[in-house]
């Protein structure tokens, strides 16, 4: 809903003459691409491919180049190569991006060096070496940086740190830096996109693995709903029910589907969860 009054908000702002590329929009869309309205405003946007673009390449980067103002990109699993990232230079205000499981390598990584406002960024599983790390130097306000199943090494990593001494670098499996313990469990950031069974937006048809994450449901309806989790091979698990006016808190991960149900487990709508701890509000 928040997402959605936001939308309105943007659609408002090109009435009074902000201009937005509306074909870019549509032809993101037809990639496969999710365009959000970002909480910032002003014509922000957040744009993820890793749902239902993940065949997107390098000439449908075109595309999201025209819109300036993109705050955070997903290209995980996409088929882009190092020479699309080109077409990222101009994003000046980008502060997250995801770029795990695909092919770029050190020379992709060359033309993310003037998005200086970046703050997290993704590189599992792809094709990069120590070499990439150097195009990096220069990005301070680089926070969370993944590099694992890459050619990497521990010296590499140490020469970026000694340029970079707060970024926290991820590299292989260690569970006390991917999730941090901490007694207050993080509030959370944003809420989720509520897709309503039947509605113009369709889920995925199964989940997908990505990072840990928290999820806190919350059943705003007069009745219980059922929770089930969609999992990777398209199949509903119950998890539990949620009563009235209740909340569950939720462990799960990035690109999971979560479906809620009535008593009689026929589906309300849908959730699709991201990277940060978040809120997922059932309505009435």
């Amino acid at each position: 809903m928040i997402r959605f009054l936001l939308f309105l908000v943007s659609t408002s702002n090109l009435a009074l003459g902000q201009t937005v590329d509306q074909s870019a929009i549509e032809s993101i869309k037809k990639n496969g691409g999710l365009v959000l309205p970002s909480p910032g405003g002003d014509n922000q946007w957040e744009i993820q491919f890793q749902l239902r673009g993940r065949n997107l390449n390098d000439a449908g980067l075109e595309d999201v180049a025209k819109l300036k103002n993109v705050i955070e990109l997903n290209l995980r699993d996409t088929k882009i190569t190092s020479d699309g990232l080109t077409h990222l230079k101009g994003f000046v205000k980008l502060t997250r991006l995801h770029l795990e499981r695909t092919a770029i390598d050190d020379t992709g990584i060359a033309h993310l060096k003037g998005l200086t406002k970046l703050q997290y960024l993704n590189l599992y599983n792809t094709r990069i070496t120590d070499k990439a790390l150097e195009h990096l130097a220069d990005l301070k306000n680089l926070q969370q940086l993944y590099l694992w199943q890459t050619d990497v090494t521990d010296l590499g990593i140490a020469n970026l740190k000694k340029k970079l001494p707060s970024i926290n670098i991820v590299k292989g499996i260690d569970l006390s830096t991917v999730i941090p313990v901490k007694k207050d469990e993080p509030k959370p950031e944003h809420d989720l996109n509520w897709l309503p069974e039947g509605g113009n937006e369709k889920p995925p048809e199964k989940s997908f693995t990505g990072e840990f994450t928290i999820i806190r449901f919350i059943n705003k309806r007069n009745k219980p709903v059922k929770l089930f989790w969609i999992d990777y091979g398209g199949k509903p698990k119950l998890y539990g029910m949620i009563n009235p006016k209740a909340e569950r808190r939720q462990n799960t991960y990035e690109d999971a589907v979560w479906m809620v149900t009535d008593e009689k487990e026929m589906p309300l709508g849908y959730f699709v969860t991201g990277s940060e701890f978040a809120r997922a509000i059932i309505p009435k």
